[in-house]
């Protein structure tokens, strides 16, 4: 092996995974010296909550935890639905108090397949459409199948106390059986750690967020499904927003079968495609964030041509000794972040996130050129628009909002 391969072997065996690896505990080291506890503020109760449920109303999952907020529910759907869903979700809203919005969405045939959408702009349409008619000061958006172990009122009432516009919380994996949901665990744990660093890493499962200000950061977003929520952080980050964390945990169902998880990742790794690389001019604002997540893609051919060099022209004793030293720092790290919560699935870290790093990652530019074909859009986040204290627009024409007594 020539020198310049010997250089290229150290950079991206050595050097590279073990600065992935300290990025990634940046947050965690960062909130080592922060409060670990959620100290709830006084409550704050005037709010309405989002729920986007669309394509099948078996999605809707949360009612019984909704219910307590009654009238102050808006499910967020379509005007296009099927009259079987229609009736289905009208009968829920009479029960619970519930009001519906509906809101006109091109769906050629989305949603018709009954599976839950992993891309498209219903989603986004629906909620920017809907914040035109909520008119509480604080709004909270929550997903269909989501809940909390804490009111929501204490969420809000932490943002109204720190006087924030809008800020993430943290998700925690509630379906820990299987081994592959114990892994993911301890990787929920380093990107919620993460956002004491990056508040506006916002979560779509569950946020919450000044009305107006929710409401002026849609109408400038892409209305890109993967990524989406990191986006309305990034908007209203650049925006001048105060964007923080609060950590509120949310219990979160992650995929804990090899085919979902792919499926997930894979889309999760398009949108990364689409926030880093397409939209790689915002980095001005967030350099290092950035850097980190261009890198993941930028040097996937490095790490592989690394790999068949390694195979190629190491010795067999020499290639396991590599790899075994790169092991071996994964591991004394993941140990190191996670020694107040570790389990045997840690001994797996290193192979998990070899599988993302090699397979998932590159895969990610053809998931998102696919998502951008089909839907469309590129997801190109532009911030050109009116400044955040103009006058609020008027409600969308195509927006009909149904109350429920």
């Amino acid at each position: 092996m020539n020198i310049g391969s010997l250089a290229a072997l150290a950079v991206s065996v050595l050097v590279v995974p073990l600065l992935f690896t300290l990025v990634d505990m940046a947050g965690s080291l960062r909130a080592h010296s922060a409060r670990r506890t959620y100290d709830p503020p006084t409550t704050e109760e005037d709010f309405e909550v989002l729920v986007p449920i669309y394509g099948n109303v078996r999605y809707l999952e949360n009612v019984p935890y909704l219910r307590d907020y009654g009238r102050r529910v808006l499910l967020c759907t379509t005007t296009s639905e099927t009259p079987e869903f229609d009736a289905q979700l009208e009968t829920i809203a009479a029960a619970n108090g519930f009001r519906i919005f509906r809101g006109e969405v091109p769906r050629p045939s989305e949603g018709r397949s009954g599976k839950r959408q992993t891309g498209g702009t219903i989603r986004d349409r629906v909620v920017r459409d809907a914040l035109e008619t909520v008119r509480a000061p604080w709004v909270v958006c929550i997903d269909a199948d989501t809940i909390t172990t804490r009111p929501l009122g204490e969420l809000v009432g932490a943002l109204a106390a720190r006087r924030l516009d809008l800020a993430s919380i943290r998700l925690v994996p509630s379906n820990t059986e299987k081994v592959l949901g114990r892994i993911q665990v301890h990787e929920y744990r380093l990107a919620m750690q993460l956002r004491r660093v990056v508040p506006w890493l916002v979560s779509g499962a569950c946020h919450a967020a000044r009305t107006e200000v929710h409401r002026q950061v849609m109408r400038r977003h892409s209305l890109f499904f993967q990524g989406n929520d990191v986006e309305l952080g990034i908007l209203a980050d650049s925006l001048g927003y105060r964007v923080g964390h609060v950590p509120f945990e949310v219990p979160t169902t992650v995929p804990d079968r090899v085919k979902p998880w792919l499926r997930q990742r894979l889309a999760w790794a398009g949108g990364e495609v689409r926030l880093f690389i397409v939209n790689a001019r915002l980095a001005r604002r967030h350099p290092l964030m950035w850097a980190y997540g261009a890198a993941a893609f930028l040097l996937a051919p490095v790490r592989w041509i690394t790999a068949v060099d390694l195979a190629r022209d190491l010795p067999c004793t020499l290639s396991i000794l590599v790899l075994a030293v790169v092991t071996f720092l994964y591991l004394a790290l993941a140990f190191y972040v996670h020694w107040q919560k570790r389990d045997a699935t840690l001994w797996l870290m290193p192979l998990y996130g070899a599988l993302s790093s090699l397979v998932i990652t590159p895969l990610g530019l053809l998931w998102y050129i696919k998502m951008g074909a089909s839907d469309h859009n590129w997801g190109i986040i532009r911030l050109a628009g009116r400044h955040r204290n103009s006058r609020p627009g008027a409600q969308s024409d195509s927006a009909v909002e149904t109350t429920r007594s």
